[in-house]
């Protein structure tokens, strides 16, 4: 009775989808937005993965029914994705209910070679016991992926190219990052430096300052610096970075769209410095339009290497479409 009334539920959202796709078909070119399946841009694409972040899964089925339509997309590429990243926030609360929720959802399809998932604040309140978050995070991880990890830290590789994913060690908004993390982090990318390939670092919270934070974290002139961001961390973690070409930091957490504006005071999906790239991936169910950019949920990117560049595509994995007017392309050094 109860799968019945979700099917019944839900079927004004697929017939509202696919209204939409059925209007961009005819009307993309005009609002910037192009109907098509997942597939490479050009030729000679090295690594594709999508990321999205803040899918928010809660105890509801409706929930994880607009998150599936996004992995049913993913598993119908015409080029299958070498990874999917989630970026953190993966559940609401840190539930286990919530985490059974992800995990039976990532099990219905088939997206890539490769999931990975990063830890958001959100996942770290499941219990007033940190240990307890931590093994959850451990338990659904293999549960969802099949990796097996033994903390909310580690690394892989997407197609050849190096991924390292940093998590929080505390239960606060802002990140908690250990000695023994940032050790780690720092002979992760010395190894990774190694392989002449673009270095992707997937972290929820964002470097402090960036992405027209802190306003954009509450909307608030009288932030203070570093509201919104990781945090006490953010310098170290950054310093690392800099020392080193082609890397690519990609977080969720501020709950904006795509957006191109530009400046620091500005919100803006894509940072560009001199060696490496701040990317901040859309809220894929809570997008706050107050924040800036487009704001409709189901968006995240499919990125694609090629040998001298890395392409940020801009798609709506809830409806299938492109967004190509907030693409990115960032020159390989």
């Amino acid at each position: 009775m109860l799968a019945a009334f979700v099917s019944v539920l839900f079927k004004p959202i697929r017939a509202g989808i696919a209204v939409f796709m059925a209007l961009a078909a005819v009307f993309g070119g005009i609002f910037g937005f192009e109907k098509a399946e997942i597939s490479h841009k050009n030729d000679g694409c090295l690594a594709s993965f999508a990321v999205i972040s803040d899918t928010h899964l809660t105890d509801a089925n409706g929930r994880r029914e607009v998150l599936e339509i996004g992995l049913e997309d993913m598993s119908k590429a015409k080029d299958r994705l070498n990874a999917l990243v989630v970026c953190g926030d993966i559940t609401d609360h840190g539930k286990i209910t919530e985490w059974e929720s992800f995990a039976l959802a990532m099990s219905r399809y088939d997206t890539s070679e490769n999931d990975i998932m990063v830890i958001g604040n959100h996942d770290t309140w499941g219990s007033d016991d940190l240990s307890v978050t931590k093994e959850n995070f451990i338990e659904y991880n293999k549960l969802a992926t099949g990796r097996e990890i033994n903390g909310v830290y580690y690394s892989t590789q997407i197609n050849g190219c190096p991924a390292i994913v940093l998590g929080s060690e505390g239960d606060h908004t802002y990140a908690t990052v250990s000695d023994a993390q940032i050790e780690w982090f720092a002979q992760q990318m010395q190894a990774a430096s190694q392989t002449g390939k673009p270095i992707f670092v997937f972290f929820h919270q964002p470097i402090n300052d960036t992405h027209g934070l802190p306003y954009t974290w509450e909307m608030n002139k009288e932030d203070e610096p570093g509201t919104g961001g990781i945090g006490d961390a953010s310098d170290r973690i950054l310093e690392i970075i800099k020392q080193y070409k082609n890397v690519f930091y990609i977080s969720g957490h501020i709950h904006a769209g795509f957006s191109k504006g530009e400046g620091k005071t500005v919100y803006s999906s894509v940072e560009k410095y001199d060696g490496y790239t701040l990317v901040n991936t859309p809220s894929y169910m809570y997008s706050d339009f107050l924040r800036g950019g487009n704001f409709l949920n189901g968006t995240g990117y499919v990125v694609e290497v090629y040998e001298n560049e890395v392409i940020f595509r801009a798609r709506n994995f809830i409806s299938g479409i492109w967004q190509p007017r907030y693409d990115e392309t960032v020159e390989l050094k």
